[in-house]
């Protein structure tokens, strides 16, 4: 999850979304406690949280159900200005943009255009309908539809909201054999080793940097192929070295809104 200082396109995108969803403080009430876990980690926002949080009964509790709060946003001030909470809570709802649309609004998470890229470098590689695909990140939503025909289909969504929204359009797609697992991508995936065909990973704007090895490692156990695509102007660059040390290859992809964007390839 991105802290305050940010480059200025990933800022920009970000108010976008706010605007997007008329996001609001009281909808960190939907968060699910992964994210609400990873935000309270975040230094840069400590001093935010103790302001935002005055007169905001509703929001600690849930804070409280979800997490453990950390001592320095147990200690709420006193006597803070009306302007100064609301600049705070702002602030807040900026930073965490993308996490409030996906648990508010999963059609609109599902409209942005960047979640649409070019599949046929997909299509031209593999037989669809002998592959099994594990799906995740940014894109999922789109890219299901696309491998309705396919051997079967897991996605993983750790949001309940999103998780609920891709089994209804799935449905209505008429998306065969998928299975959506509700889970991270880190630390274990519950699958078992080596039983895709295709992992594609879109990207992951709220994962943790220090996460990617994890990632990498066990999208290398269980799929025979990967993809990895830098879809959203909202992520960091994916780690070259690392993915290089791993075998992937960088290879480039049309992205809705935004043109070609690098992808990784990992082929057996």
């Amino acid at each position: 999850m991105a802290g305050r200082a940010e480059p200025g396109a990933q800022s920009d995108a970000r108010t976008n979304l706010v605007r997007l969803g008329h996001l609001c403080f009281d909808d960190f009430l939907l968060l699910p406690p992964q994210s609400l876990a990873s935000g309270l980690r975040a230094s840069d926002l400590a001093s935010d949280w103790s302001l935002a949080l005055n007169n905001s009964p509703h929001i600690v509790l849930h804070l409280r159900r979800s997490v453990n709060l950390q001592s320095g946003i147990c200690n709420l001030q006193s006597s803070v200005a009306m302007e100064d909470i609301h600049a705070a809570r702002q602030r807040l709802v900026h930073a965490f943009a993308y996490e409030l649309l996906r648990a508010k609004a999963p059609p609109l998470y599902d409209a942005l255009p960047w979640h649409d890229w070019d599949f046929s470098i997909v299509a031209k590689r593999f037989k669809l309908w002998q592959t099994r695909f594990l799906l995740a990140g940014d894109g999922t939503t789109v890219t299901m539809c696309r491998c309705r025909k396919s051997a079967g289909v897991y996605v993983m969504e750790p949001c309940e909201a999103m998780a609920r929204y891709i089994e209804r359009k799935a449905a209505l797609e008429r998306v065969r054999h998928l299975r959506v697992l509700h889970s991270s991508l880190t630390p274990t995936l519950p699958l078992p080793s080596s039983s895709v065909d295709l992992a594609v990973l879109g990207s992951l704007p709220d994962l943790e940097t220090g996460n990617w090895k994890l990632v990498i490692d066990e999208l290398i156990r269980v799929a025979a192929n990967v993809l990895l695509i830098e879809n959203s102007p909202l992520a960091p660059p994916l780690p070259e070295t690392q993915l290089a040390a791993a075998g992937f290859k960088p290879d480039s992809v049309a992205v809705s809104g935004l043109g070609p964007r690098r992808c990784w390839w990992r082929r057996t």
